[in-house]
């Protein structure tokens, strides 16, 4: 199995952005900041303009680079700023997940206040794993996965990613597991909804096949192509599993 193309890991980076932050209170009391622009055409902000930067340095081969520049530069800015802050933080795509972090906050102590930042400090972490991952250190690339989700916990994007990695480990239950959890989530990011579930779908029949569950891998194969008929993995995959039917036991 393949890592989704790393292109389509950062569509979605460009519809949210900084801007002035706005108070409200979320039906459990709890004071909450948001940081996110709800115009149509939000600007991209520094950071993470940065991580665009730490992408291309990757995609060019400059990993180490990527990692040791722009990312540790994005990271150490949000840890420093939040390390002692007993703030809980949330790093959102956009307006839709953003709300709903606000809205479902319940969880964290009396008094404690929430701010929903925008997509950049949990991006920082997706891709400097994903660079680990370009190495083929999928124990770092898990850690900073882990991050991204502490911030983004409604991400398909990262719980795929994190999926991947535990396909790597053959650690099948987990990898099931954030398969599942990026089908559940990918409509919050609805440029890429899609594509996150389709690319969910395919990951779970991976997952069964290795399982020998072949009935139920294959009807995650024709979930994908429900989203997208004729998509030739899918395609190739159910064409293996009918294959291996053939087989004797």
């Amino acid at each position: 199995m393949k890592r989704m193309a790393f292109g389509v890991l950062v569509v979605g980076l460009l519809t949210a952005c900084a801007a002035q932050p706005a108070q409200q209170v979320n039906p459990a009391g709890t004071q909450v900041t948001l940081h996110l622009d709800k115009s149509g055409n939000p600007a991209i902000s520094s950071d993470e303009e940065q991580v665009l930067s730490a992408v291309r340095m990757i995609q060019d081969g400059k990993i180490m680079a990527a990692i040791d520049g722009p990312l540790n530069a994005v990271i150490s800015k949000f840890e420093t700023q939040y390390a002692h802050s007993d703030v809980k933080v949330y790093s959102a795509r956009g307006t839709t997940d953003a709300l709903i972090y606000a809205a479902l906050v319940t969880s964290v102590a009396p008094g404690q206040k929430v701010e929903v930042l925008g997509p950049a400090w949990a991006m920082a972490y997706w891709a400097r794993g994903y660079a680990y991952g370009e190495m083929a250190r999928y124990d770092d690339e898990r850690l900073e996965l882990e991050k991204a989700l502490a911030l983004a916990p409604m991400d398909a994007q990262y719980s795929n990613e994190l999926a991947y990695v535990y396909v790597q480990k053959r650690d099948w239950q987990n990898a099931l597991e954030y398969y599942e959890k990026a089908g559940e989530f990918a409509d919050f990011n609805p440029t890429n909804a899609q594509s996150m579930k389709c690319t969910s779908f395919r990951g779970q029949g991976y997952v069964l096949v290795e399982l020998h569950r072949l009935d139920e891998a294959e009807a995650k194969y024709r979930a994908c192509l429900k989203i997208t008929p004729n998509e030739p993995k899918s395609l190739g995959e159910i064409g293996y599993i009918e294959d291996l039917r053939k087989k004797p036991h």
